[in-house]
């Protein structure tokens, strides 16, 4: 059998192939539609589909003969999604995999929709945004609507369900969310929530791009319904953090986290503030006095207990590291900041061979995301690598002697410690998606 036009060139078990799907011999799809098997093309397979390929990542390995790579079209969509010029600004640690496609459009939802906003007035649904002390008018500026029993296109509910559109940035519907109306006992909490099959969007995703002021993210419907009602205009629902796409929010510089009051949601919001911090956002945490100890804004809110104080106003400039470690701590503020110039060899810091050593210590999913981050600084080549040397190297003098390496800190480091090592002896070609 031959071997892929891709991978024409002669190649080891040490090195990053890529390959063209059109050169894969009889895939199948498993795991749920997230990978594919199929007979490899590196070593000639005739009987096993000894291939593996991550649908998500792009990542292929033949258990066989262990050629790895990644396939050609995540490499491309790789090097078109790189986020801006400068080398430190193609990531942020914890790593999140590659974007993901724009949902479509999905205009056959429109019409069904507006079956569901006629049948809103009156109905369960609308007694049931008024036990919840949220305006019918609010909720129809959001395009909300009511499924009876029987019309719901999802899994039905007995008392129907009260519905709301995902949308893109501009406003195109693909797809439809119906929350279950009334109380839900708690062996059919499965069915309190339902989207329709498909890729998602935002409730109010519009609010990327329009209106003024910070924009405020929730996990849900009603959390966001309460703070358009609280006096927030600007608001979105983006239904957990795994759907949260930075793609579609370039032109969001100010962002309020206005997550669940649980743990869960305080380790969220700091992981995605920290994220936010170092693409140069200003973020801010809803203060915990806020849901004056309810669950969720929602629940505060249908309380009467809910306040939402005002946007902090910028502070002093700070460092980047200073930042980040007010995001771990889940402080109130975070401003766009401006690194001080200090000295490398400064005496009184953290010596550079002494951060280097510490960056090895790194395992688990820290170190899979560093290594994956090395492959993104070593696309800009040798200049981009000494820029990003010369920053990392100033983030390091200002920590104290003796200081423990902060994981994002180390997670730069040791991601330029590895591209520094593979550029001379890499083709340019050879990068796999980061």
């Amino acid at each position: 059998m031959r071997a892929p036009a891709s991978a024409a060139r002669s190649w080891g078990q040490l090195e990053n192939l890529t390959l063209a799907e059109s050169d894969l011999e009889q895939p199948i799809r498993g795991e749920g539609g997230k990978a594919l098997r199929a007979k490899c093309p590196y070593h000639g397979s005739d009987h096993q589909r000894s291939l593996r390929v991550n649908l998500e990542t792009g990542h292929f390995k033949c258990h066989a003969c262990q050629a790895w790579g990644y396939l050609d079209s995540h490499r491309k969509q790789s090097q078109a999604t790189r986020l801006g010029d400068h080398p430190r600004n193609l990531h942020v640690l914890p790593m999140q995999s590659p974007p993901r496609p724009s949902p479509l459009p999905r205009p056959d939802l429109a019409a069904r929709l507006a079956e569901y906003q006629t049948a809103l007035p009156g109905s369960p649904a609308a007694a049931y945004l008024e036990k919840r002390a949220i305006p019918l008018a609010l909720a129809q500026g959001l395009a909300a609507g009511y499924a009876a029993s029987g019309s719901w296109l999802g899994r039905e509910w007995r008392q129907g369900r009260l519905v709301f559109p995902h949308t893109t940035p501009e406003g195109e519907i693909v797809n439809l969310y119906g929350r279950a109306i009334g109380d839900v006992p708690a062996q059919y909490k499965h069915l309190k929530h339902d989207h329709l099959p498909g890729a998602k969007g935002y409730v109010n995703a519009q609010a990327l791009r329009e209106g003024e002021g910070p924009l405020a993210l929730t996990e849900g419907v009603f959390d966001l319904l309460a703070l358009l009602a609280a006096g927030h205009t600007r608001a979105l629902a983006i239904f957990g953090l795994d759907g949260w796409r930075w793609d579609w929010a370039k032109d969001a510089g100010e962002l309020i986290l206005a997550l669940d009051n649980d743990e869960a949601g305080r380790r969220a919001a700091g992981d995605l503030a920290r994220s936010a911090r170092l693409r140069g956002k200003r973020v801010a945490l809803l203060e915990p006095e806020a849901y004056a100890g309810a669950k969720d804004i929602a629940e505060a809110w249908a309380a009467g207990s809910f306040r939402l104080g005002a946007w902090p106003e910028p502070e002093a400039h700070q460092t980047r590291q200073e930042a980040t470690s007010e995001a771990e701590a889940s402080t109130k503020a975070l401003d766009t900041r401006t690194a001080v110039s200090v000295d490398p060899g400064a005496s009184h810091g953290m010596r550079w061979e002494a951060a280097l050593a510490a960056c090895e210590d790194l395992a688990g999913e820290d170190l899979l995301a560093a290594c994956a981050l090395s492959y993104a600084y070593l696309a800009h080549g040798p200049e981009g690598l000494e820029d990003i040397r010369r920053d990392l190297a100033a983030d390091v003098a200002r920590l104290n002697a003796g200081a423990a390496l902060p994981p994002v800190l180390a997670g730069e480091l040791l991601a330029w410690k590895r591209a520094a090592y593979m550029a001379p002896r890499r083709r340019g070609d050879d990068l796999p998606t980061a």
